[in-house]
C-alpha cells in the first residue's frame, strides 16, 4: 500500500463525495423549482375558479330564488311540483360548487386566535353525528388531554375539518367507524381522520390534493385542495397513508413555533 496508492483512494473517495453533494444540491433546486411552479399553477387556476365562480353566483341565486317562489304558488297537488323541486335541489347543489369555488380562489387570510383544537373536534363531531347515525357509520373521538393550545383560525380549521369528517363518512360503508384523533409532542400537533372505507387506488394517491379530481358522481374535486389550502396557511402540512387493514388515514400536522409554547 503506498502513497500512491493512498492518494488514488483520497481522490476517489472525494470524487465521490462531490458527487453525492452536487446530486443532493440538484434534487433540493429541483423539489424547489417543482413546488414554485405548482405554488404559480395553483394561483392561476384560483384567480380563473374565482372568476368562474362569482359569475356564476348571481344567476343560480336568481334561478333558486325563483323557482321557489313559484313552487310555493302551486297548490301542493300540481304536477309541476316535482320538477321545480328538482331544479331547487339542483341549483342549491350548484350553489354549494360555487360556494367551494370561492373558497379555493381566495386568498386564506387567517384571524388567529389562542384555540384548542380539542374544542374544535368536539363542535365537528357533535355537527355531523346525526348525519352519521343516519348513514349508519360510528363517529369515534379519540382526543389527546395534554393537547397545546395553538394560534389557529378556528372557522376556516372546522371547515377543514368538517371537509376530512364528512369525506371520511362518504368512504365508510355501513356500521363501519371514523375516527378523529389529536396527539401532541413538543414539536408539533397531530388532527388524525380515520375511515373504514376501501382505500385509496395507487394511481389515485398523488392525485387526491389536484385541483377538480374527483371520483365522487356529484363532487368538485375542491374539497381535498380547500383542506390543503388552509392546513399550509397556517404553516402545517397535510398527507394521508393507508391503514393495516382498510382505510385511509389524513394527518393534519401544526407545528408548534416559539408564540405558541
Amino acid at each position: 500500500f503506498s502513497l500512491e496508492d493512498f492518494h488514488e483512494i483520497l481522490e476517489g473517495c472525494l470524487y465521490v463525495a462531490i458527487s453525492i453533494i452536487l446530486g443532493v444540491l440538484v434534487e433540493r433546486e429541483r423539489k424547489k423549482h417543482r413546488a414554485l411552479v405548482e405554488t404559480e399553477s395553483l394561483a392561476a387556476v384560483g384567480r380563473a375558479v374565482s372568476e368562474v365562480a362569482h359569475d356564476m353566483k348571481a344567476p343560480l341565486m336568481s334561478i333558486g330564488g325563483f323557482a321557489t317562489q313559484v313552487c310555493r304558488a302551486l297548490e301542493p297537488e300540481d304536477p309541476k311540483q316535482r320538477k321545480l323541486k328538482v331544479i331547487i335541489e339542483e341549483t342549491a347543489r350548484l350553489e354549494t360548487m360555487v360556494r367551494e369555488m370561492l373558497d379555493f380562489g381566495r386568498p386564506a387570510e387567517l384571524q388567529l386566535k389562542r384555540t384548542d383544537l380539542n374544542d374544535l373536534a368536539r363542535e365537528v363531531t357533535e355537527a355531523v353525528r346525526p348525519v352519521a347515525e343516519k348513514a349508519e357509520v360510528v363517529l369515534d373521538t379519540d382526543l389527546d388531554p395534554h393537547l397545546r393550545p395553538l394560534m389557529l383560525d378556528g372557522p376556516k380549521i372546522k371547515q377543514a375539518l368538517l371537509n376530512l369528517v364528512v369525506n371520511a363518512m362518504e368512504a365508510s360503508p355501513v356500521g363501519e367507524h371514523v375516527l378523529v384523533k389529536t396527539a401532541g409532542n413538543p414539536h408539533a400537533v397531530d388532527l388524525f381522520v380515520v375511515d373504514g372505507g376501501a382505500g385509496i387506488a395507487q394511481e389515485d394517491i398523488e392525485k387526491i390534493f389536484e385541483p377538480f379530481f374527483t371520483k365522487k358522481s356529484k363532487g368538485t374535486g375542491l374539497g381535498l385542495p380547500i383542506v390543503k389550502k388552509i392546513v399550509e396557511a397556517h404553516s402545517g402540512q397535510l398527507f394521508s397513508h393507508p391503514n393495516q387493514e382498510k382505510g385511509v388515514t389524513f394527518t393534519a400536522r401544526f407545528p408548534i413555533i416559539a408564540n405558541q409554547k
